[in-house]
């Protein structure tokens, strides 16, 4: 069997960005909390709990006079808001390519374009971003664009979820293109994105199966899956090292990719047990 790990592989500058922050701030103070997950990989949580970082699923539970730190997929106005009324020490993880999809959503609803997130809806980044704007739409795929038609306005500002796929987002921006007067698109897609899901398409047709690592939790781990499975039918989401009721030894060659926030220690030992 042989074995090809993408060279993409492993945490993505934001990631490991947050991570850093969270282990700073950790040795630095005894009361830290985090709202929802730093990023999404359960192992990365359990390290977080493990540094003595409190993790809440609302402010509420957050004493006063403690740190808190944002996770990397940002937060809406009003939780800042709800943070400054609090008096906590605020430390901001988010990962600046997000916090630049606010601030250019944000300057386009202030340009008067109704702003059109595409993403997936209930994921934090996607909620973040439209937090950060007084009131914008979320469209998940092209078949959206005719339900939500007669909510749109003439002027149309659109930008996504970091994680997105290209294709997706080009399907959504035909098929809104067919409804407006004016259409302005702001590719917020970031580098790791696109680079990864190049590779893995890439290495999908080069292969005879592809793994992709990662939480069934993670956006971009989510694209890299959709990209592979759409050049190699034999595409396989692997959470951990835990394959022990899989057999790939019927493969001769198999393509390895993690997930932006998978840590590259699971990808080393699925390879070790893979050989």
């Amino acid at each position: 069997m042989k074995l090809c790990l993408a060279k993409q592989s492993g945490f993505c500058f934001g990631v490991k960005r947050a991570i850093k922050i969270a282990k700073e701030e950790a040795g630095k103070y005894n009361n830290v909390y985090i709202k929802g997950d730093l990023v999404h990989n359960e192992k990365v949580s359990k390290d977080i709990e493990n540094m003595g970082i409190k993790k809440v699923s609302s402010l509420k539970e957050v004493p006063a006079s403690s740190t808190i730190i944002i996770k990397a997929h940002g937060e809406g106005r009003s939780t800042y808001d709800e943070l400054k009324n609090k008096k906590l020490k605020v430390i901001d993880a988010t990962c600046p390519m997000v916090k630049d999809i606010h601030r250019r959503a944000a300057e386009m609803e202030k340009d008067g374009y109704q702003v059109i997130i595409v993403g997936d809806r209930n994921h934090e980044e996607t909620k973040g971003i439209l937090g950060n704007i007084d009131k914008g739409l979320v469209i998940e795929s092209f078949s959206e664009v005719k339900k939500f038609k007669n909510l749109l306005a003439k002027k149309i500002g659109v930008v996504c979820q970091s994680t997105q796929n290209q294709k997706n987002i080009s399907s959504i921006l035909y098929e809104l293109s067919k409804y407006v007067e004016e259409l302005k698109f702001l590719n917020t897609i970031c580098r790791p994105t696109r680079l990864r899901q190049k590779e893995i398409e890439a290495l999908a047709q080069k292969r005879a199966a592809i793994l992709v690592v990662g939480s069934k939790k993670s956006a971009n781990t989510k694209r890299l899956f959709e990209v592979a499975k759409a050049k190699n039918k034999n595409t396989f989401w692997i959470t951990s090292a835990k394959i022990s009721k899989r057999n790939f030894s019927k493969f001769k060659s198999i393509g390895i990719i993690g997930g932006a926030s998978t840590p590259v220690e699971i990808i080393a030992k699925l390879k070790e047990k893979l050989k």
